[in-house]
């Protein structure tokens, strides 16, 4: 720092200033940043024996003022100059995402779904037995309570549909203990909406515009064509196998053995079939595609319904080498979804995973009766890495 600017500041510069009226213009000292060509010549208004070249440096904040003066409002007093010279600024990287979320909500509004807000201390977590929680504990005097927070907005989204809600989205913080990752971060945000008295095409309608609408007004390329393969498809296809509902977990060895798939970590029906697709089917397809993967087995449904054949009514959607989305024709039928819950619970048990409780007020809703509906989780980051082309979560913000 030159003696001429630690002068002003310490003996004429008049500390934090209100912004005054009658500026020009705001900004930081930097050329591209406030477009004054001449700044370095302005004069300090509150004593114009200092020039802006004597005393101003890159990242001060000012108002240049009518007559070539200037007020300095914040003065840089970090040593980081050359933080303000990249285009790719915080800031900037920050306006894009957040112009990208205010994008998402002016979709669904144009569509006429509510956006809703729901707990993020929440009794239930989600049962996912492959997903951790974090917990924490309210205290109050001597009481105290268990809380955590959500996995998923899901539970409590389910609520208002039985409640009589429509179409609803929530853009939700979620969070996922020990997931670090260059796609995973421990708190990331999850877009879901859901749709009452509606089938899964009518999401999968929702989830194509809702891609190509950010891509026009990201001015970015949209996915040159939408491919739909079912699951049963892409094991014939890459795998040589018959894929059926009821398909065996011995059954699904023995194509682990043939396919060379390490299985090592396997303990369930579940393990196997995520191993063989993950190393012998996902991705199979070409990146600038959006692709559409259904028909999942039955130990494959989650939340979601089983039709009639057999098969989990559920899809997936990937593009540019992402996992983007899980769709369900979601399960209301309390008994059933009580039972995959305890099921849920007795697999974390057998992964020496710590049990969360379940959230009684939910299957108070769908005995109380939930619409048959359909829903969608999209990982709100994911969506935004493929379209920028971002490799690492990290830097979408």
């Amino acid at each position: 720092m030159s003696k001429t600017r630690d002068e002003y500041l310490t003996n004429h510069w008049q500390k934090y200033p209100e912004a005054p009226r009658g500026a020009l213009k705001f900004g930081r000292v930097h050329q591209h940043r406030l477009g004054v060509q001449n700044l370095a010549e302005c004069k300090a208004k509150d004593d114009p024996n200092f020039k802006g070249s004597d005393i101003l440096i890159d990242g001060d904040l000012v108002a240049i003022m009518p007559q070539n003066q200037f007020i300095l409002l914040a003065p840089n007093l970090t040593k980081n100059t050359g933080f303000y010279k990249f285009e790719n600024d915080p800031w900037t990287k920050n306006k894009n995402w957040f112009e990208y979320i205010t994008h998402i909500r002016i979709f669904f509004k144009e569509k006429r779904f509510l956006d809703v807000k729901t707990n993020t201390l929440v009794k239930c977590p989600g049962t996912e037995p492959s997903l951790d929680v974090f917990e924490t504990e309210f205290i109050l005097g001597s009481k105290t309570e268990k809380f955590y927070l959500p996995t998923s907005p899901e539970i409590n989204l389910k609520k208002l549909l039985s409640a009589g809600a429509d179409r609803i989205f929530e853009i939700a913080p979620v969070f996922r203990n020990g997931e670090k990752t260059q796609r995973h971060n421990p708190e990331f945000l999850m877009l879901e909406w859901y749709r009452a008295y509606a089938s899964l095409s009518q999401i999968k309608h929702d989830m194509i515009e809702l891609i190509e609408y950010l891509c026009d007004q990201l001015k970015i390329e949209r996915p040159k064509e939408v491919l739909t393969f079912s699951i049963p498809e892409l094991f014939k296809k890459h795998c040589d196998f018959d894929l059926k509902p009821e398909t065996t977990i011995e059954e699904l060895k023995s194509l682990a053995v043939k396919l060379n798939v390490d299985t090592k970590s396997a303990t369930s029906i579940d393990d196997y079939f995520f191993l063989i697709f993950m190393e012998k089917i996902e991705f199979g397809w070409p990146k600038d595609r959006l692709v559409f993967i259904e028909k999942y087995p039955p130990y494959q449904a989650a939340l979601a319904r089983i039709d009639k054949v057999g098969w989990a009514e559920r899809f997936e959607v990937y593009w540019q080498g992402y996992e983007l989305a899980n769709a369900f024709h979601e399960l209301n039928d309390p008994v059933l979804q009580r039972q995959r819950s305890n099921e849920d619970l007795q697999k974390k048990i057998s992964m020496n995973k710590p049990v969360v409780g379940l959230d009684e007020e939910f299957f108070q809703a769908l005995e109380f009766g939930m619409p048959p509906s359909s829903g969608v989780a999209l990982g709100v980051e994911r969506l935004y890495m493929a379209m920028k082309g971002i490799s690492d979560i990290d830097g979408v913000r």
